[in-house]
């Protein structure tokens, strides 16, 4: 089945409606632009950390976290790839996105393609897991969005089961504890993850100011 237009457009209102907007600041903009100019040195914490300070940074990327995954259900690799494009014109380093656009090149034949996006998928996930080991709320792994958390499932190839979360307080992440099946062993697990947000990461770089040096 083709992507609709109806869909495309759909995408396109709510990630205008999340306030997403095309600018990019300097910061942003030029680790995007080392990225795709084949610089594998770029820093995914700090090129996650820079999209955190632009306007079209919410929080809300699950808004279209189904719409890039069903189009690989149906085997609409073309499709997929244009919802990626538009998702990744507005945040580069969404790591669902580029998971999908991986799995799309590699399907129509396109290796290179496909290994450029696999490779930023696979640094932006190491990123989200290198702070924090997920055991418990005090180690929680620090995410700018949930949808980086089912990339960290789909990754490690988990199927989430139930999700608690705790009081939003001001300045605070919101702390989100998931049982998850583990689908190779069927083993259950739980793993922790801190849910920053504009006013949390506001608090973190004053901090990070005012601390002495």
């Amino acid at each position: 089945m083709l992507i609709s237009r109806s869909v495309l457009v759909l995408l396109t209102v709510t990630l205008a409606a999340s306030g997403l907007q095309a600018q990019e600041p300097d910061a942003y903009s030029q680790l995007v632009d080392r990225l795709k100019s084949g610089d594998r040195t770029v820093d995914f914490t700090e090129l996650r950390m820079a999209f955190t300070e632009t306007a079209n940074y919410n929080g809300m990327m699950m808004g279209v976290y189904r719409q890039l995954w069903n189009p690989l259900n149906t085997k609409d690799f073309e499709g997929a790839l244009k919802i990626v494009d538009a998702v990744l014109q507005r945040n580069y380093a969404e790591p669902n996105a580029h998971m999908v656009a991986a799995i799309a090149h590699s399907q129509l034949g396109r290796q290179e393609e496909s290994q450029f996006h696999r490779f930023v998928a696979e640094g932006l996930v190491r990123s989200i897991m290198s702070q924090g080991d997920g055991k418990t709320q005090e180690t929680a792994y620090r995410v700018i969005d949930i949808s980086e958390e089912y990339a960290v499932f789909r990754m490690m190839g988990l199927t989430p089961r139930s999700q608690g979360a705790s009081a939003a307080k001001d300045g605070e992440p919101i702390v989100d504890t998931m049982t998850l099946l583990d689908n190779r062993t069927k083993e259950e697990r739980v793993m922790y993850f801190a849910v920053e947000n504009r006013a949390s990461l506001a608090k973190k770089r004053a901090a990070a100011v005012q601390a002495p040096r």
